[in-house]
């Protein structure tokens, strides 16, 4: 078991080290820089500017220098908002948190029950609804889902009732939560409905439910004690990448529902080419995501020994 965390945990650092790498090349291959185009000022003060913030600095000397500072948890200031990255991250990485286990935790409920209930009503009407309802989520993009909600439940729904069900825009309030968590989790509701109906189905045909069934237990007891219990394996190992679906698909949602989280302030950021603020976003939000995923894996291996064991005969 140690062998097999070492492991992971190493795995995950060369991750977001090979993640930063590629994200400061990224950046630098964006034309021009923060102070080449369209900004009202002298070539004197963009020169200034530019050894400010060390970008007259070879590219090699530049990254070497970046991944110093944020080891120490320096992620640089903004050149657009010159506030510390790191102030402007835990000012909105709380919002897109919220949004983000809100939705998260809606489609792995949703989606386990919806593909259960598919599985056990195999070839009927609940089985073709739900699976054409999964078809539909994973074809169509959480930002389109969320363009969608916005104008026929935000905006058509409250003119047609004359009241405001559901808020167009912003974040605080229940009515302009739900939405945007509805949204986001559309496309991963499918991904776990799916998963849980093919495990679901495969518990279903194996040998000790029909042991169960020839020793005369009810269908609920085989179903809630045996078959649910069984085929929710297969899920939670789908957690981690989920997750990160679920919380980087939000970047988007969030703009179209004007939310005040983290991806706000990453779009801007790309827009006005604020390399400082790029990367930091960039940093956190993979470290985040790279940590849970380790987390769901090392949690799986608890629940599962095999694993543990395949992986250190490797």
């Amino acid at each position: 078991m140690g062998k097999y965390v070492l492991k992971r945990i190493i795995y995950a650092l060369i991750t977001i080290l090979v993640l930063l790498a590629l994200t400061f090349i990224m950046m630098h291959m964006l034309p021009g820089d923060p102070f080449s185009t369209g900004k009202a000022m002298s070539e004197s003060t963009k020169q200034a500017l530019r050894e400010f913030y060390g970008l007259d600095k070879p590219l090699v000397e530049q990254f070497i220098i970046y991944i110093q500072n944020a080891i120490t948890g320096d992620l640089g200031i903004s050149i657009k908002y010159n506030r510390p990255v790191i102030d402007i991250i835990m000012e909105s990485f709380p919002v897109s948190f919220q949004l983000g286990m809100f939705s998260l935790i809606f489609a792995v409920i949703a989606g386990i029950a919806l593909g259960a209930i598919a599985a056990i009503r195999r070839g009927k009407t609940a089985d073709t609804v739900a699976m054409t309802l999964s078809v539909i989520g994973v074809s169509i993009p959480n930002f389109i889902v969320a363009a969608i909600f916005q104008y026929f439940l935000a905006l058509k729904l409250n003119q047609l009732l004359g009241t405001q069900i559901f808020a167009i825009t912003g974040w605080g309030n229940l009515n302009q939560i739900i939405l945007p968590a509805l949204a986001l989790s559309f496309s991963s509701l499918a991904t776990v409905s799916r998963l849980m109906r093919t495990s679901m189905l495969d518990v279903l045909s194996s040998d000790y439910i029909k042991t169960a069934k020839a020793k005369g237990l009810s269908e609920r007891q085989i179903l809630w004690k045996h078959a649910l219990r069984n085929a929710i394996m297969p899920v939670i190992t789908v957690l981690g990448p989920i997750a990160a679906a679920v919380l980087t698909g939000g970047f988007v949602v969030e703009n179209v529902f004007s939310i005040p989280g983290m991806g706000k302030f990453f779009v801007l950021a790309i827009k006005e080419a604020d390399y400082t603020l790029i990367a930091g976003t960039t940093l956190f939000y993979g470290a985040f995501l790279i940590i849970a995923i380790l987390i769901v894996d090392l949690l799986y291996g608890v629940i599962d020994p095999r694993i543990n064991l395949a992986s250190e005969k490797e």
